[in-house]
């Protein structure tokens, strides 16, 4: 039946976002989309996590000041925004959002 592929899942598996987030502020040197992809592919092989959704999941992260982006080359590499950083955006998203 077609309602059960909507019925709630009761599992609580953190979210892709969660995953590279969390994943960014445990390295220490900026990383790309297909390392990040590949790291966490084999932390959680149960997630089949596809190189083509995580450049949009960490676009998401730099669009709520979660992650920043840098270039270098053709190459884009991310890394989690300091906890004083994000702190300091939250409050100038909650004003424009109002």
């Amino acid at each position: 039946m077609a309602s059960s592929a909507k019925a709630p899942k009761t599992d609580t598996k953190p979210t892709l976002v969660n995953l590279i987030h969390g994943h960014l502020e445990q390295q220490s040197e900026p990383r790309s989309a297909t390392e990040i992809s590949a790291a966490l592919t084999q932390a959680h092989p149960d997630r089949g996590v596809k190189t083509t959704v995580a450049p949009t999941t960490l676009e998401g992260l730099v669009a709520k000041s979660q992650a920043q982006r840098t270039k270098q080359g053709s190459s884009v590499f991310y890394t989690a925004t300091p906890a004083s950083e994000t702190a300091a955006a939250a409050p100038q998203q909650e004003a424009a959002a109002g």
